[in-house]
């Protein structure tokens, strides 16, 4: 029986070592030498989110600019609302774009490198590199497969990343525990060390507000939260503060916490908002956490969880929850 297991063990001990023998080495070099050598990249496609029967389309385009600090610029516009937002780094801090609001917020932190990015090519070599990451070589190119751990989405999985024979990125998509696709990217243009000026990444004096469909209006509000972190519903209310209305929700239970409402109007010049706290981003949505609250803006209304027993996480999962019900 001894001699059984010993036997087992080593043709467990044999099959992975065989796993990573028949790891494309080339792949591996060629990757780490694109990486190594690559001082910009511009990305551009298109990009899908499942959140249950609900699906979402964006126009993506991402760009990086090596320097003492490194330059990003994200753009990512709702197909079906006609609203953008842009996430810029550059010497003077991070910015929040919002045309639809004229207004730019300013943040501070280390974004987009405080945690891993789908978009981020930086991110995706991240995964491709992992020593358990699986690569099978294709006819037209190289498959990556590898578990994911994303902080700010808990559902992804597992991820796959299709790479060309230059071992440029084509497409990925991540998958939850049931294997369900929730997010997929497919890039259209895909450009390494692209000649990017340093004013691509300048923050807008004044913004273009673009016509924009809103898909919330004033009598849809309150919205209700589908993650509820074990609590339910015990009071709601409404209060009127310099004619705009607020609705006040109010959760019992495992965890305490208000959810609070308001629809927001865009103002006549450009406005930039110095936003204290924590900058908190979920691929479609940018939120703050400053002590005891969470605040996110989605199609025009502000959004504001506050807690004492949720994380920043999960108070940004309830405000994340509210738009799974608003498509429905």
């Amino acid at each position: 029986m001894k001699t059984k297991v010993i036997a087992a063990a080593g043709i467990l001990v044999l099959m992975i070592a065989l796993l990573f023998a028949i790891r494309p080495k080339s792949f591996d070099k060629q990757l780490a030498n694109t990486m190594a050598e690559m001082d910009s990249y511009v990305l551009i496609g298109d990009m899908e989110i499942t959140k249950g029967e609900d699906i979402k389309s964006y126009a993506l385009e991402v760009g990086y600019k090596k320097q003492e600090k490194d330059l990003f610029r994200v753009s990512i516009v709702d197909k079906e609302l006609n609203q953008e937002q842009i996430i810029l780094r550059n010497d003077a801090g991070v910015f929040v774009v919002t045309p639809s609001l004229n207004q730019i917020f300013k943040f501070e932190g280390n974004w987009p490198l405080n945690s891993p990015k789908p978009y981020l090519l930086q991110s995706i070599v991240e995964i491709a590199q992992k020593k358990e990451a699986k690569v099978e070589k294709e006819d037209d190119g190289y498959l990556v497969s590898s578990r994911v751990h994303y902080p700010n989405n808990k559902n992804f999985y597992r991820e796959e990343i299709m790479f060309d024979k230059e071992a440029k990125v084509k497409w990925l998509q991540i998958y939850n525990k049931d294997d369900v696709a929730e997010l997929k990217i497919a890039f259209m243009k895909v450009k390494y060390d692209a000649p990017i000026k340093d004013t691509y990444f300048d923050v807008p004096q004044t913004l273009d507000k673009k016509v924009s469909v809103s898909a919330i209006q004033e009598e849809d509000l309150p919205l209700y939260p589908m993650m509820l972190h074990g609590a339910q519903l015990t009071n709601t209310s409404r209060m009127n503060i310099n004619g705009k209305v607020k609705h006040v929700l109010e959760y019992s239970g495992d965890a305490n916490f208000t959810v609070v409402q308001m629809k927001k109007d865009s103002v006549e010049k450009t406005q930039t908002v110095i936003m204290p706290g924590q900058m908190i981003d979920v691929l479609d949505m940018v939120g703050f956490y400053d002590g005891n609250h969470v605040s996110a803006i989605y199609d025009n209304v502000e959004f504001t969880v506050f807690s004492e027993d949720l994380s920043p996480d999960e108070m940004m999962s309830v405000i994340t929850s509210m738009q799974v019900a608003v498509m429905k």
